[in-house]
């Protein structure tokens, strides 16, 4: 999986708001478009093995830096954050049809 790929996948996954079907919908769209904006952004990624990716999600860690980054420095990738992102596959978007697929 590429950066390109996932990019393009989050971008798939955004539902509109007339076709969200579960309470927690909008926080799932929240994290997509974070995590868009960040790998759009250039920040470094790699496939989380836990949990692990299966038929309906990847899961990610994106590494950026956050507040402690700029408190602390910038340039020690220590004060970097880690945060995990789940996103669904193409074969689950394909079978939402474009609707909700959270």
């Amino acid at each position: 999986m590429t950066t390109e790929e996932l990019i393009a996948l989050c971008e798939r996954a955004v539902v509109p708001v007339s076709e969200w079907r579960n309470r927690d919908t909008a926080r799932s769209q929240e994290r997509i478009g974070t995590a868009w904006a960040l790998l759009k952004a250039g920040c470094e990624w790699v496939a989380s093995s836990d949990p692990r990716t299966d038929d309906d999600t990847i899961w990610v860690e994106i590494r950026f830096p956050g507040f402690n980054a700029w408190e602390y420095g910038r340039d020690d990738r220590d004060n970097w954050e880690d945060e995990l992102f789940y996103i669904p596959t193409a074969a689950r978007l394909d079978a939402s049809a474009g609707g909700d697929w959270y």
